[in-house]
């Protein structure tokens, strides 16, 4: 079986914004970080990076994400 949250790490490895992601989730979303359990209760999909935080917030900006987001 596929392990999600291990696909989605390797995604945001090979597109080289783990850490910017990581930065942004951790902001955003008090001290959380997002762990393989966290991933299965928020249930990482086609839709994820539109909910998981305001890209406008980041750093990085929206334009970056709407590129992340239209690759995964």
């Amino acid at each position: 079986m596929i392990n999600i949250y291990q696909t989605f790490r390797k995604f945001l490895r090979d597109n080289g914004c783990e850490r910017q992601f990581d930065a942004a989730f951790y902001e955003q979303c008090g001290a959380n970080v997002l762990d393989e359990t966290l991933a299965d209760i928020l249930v990482i999909d086609e839709g994820f990076f539109g909910r998981v935080f305001r890209w406008d917030l980041t750093p990085e900006g929206r334009e970056f994400w709407k590129d992340i987001d239209n690759k995964w």
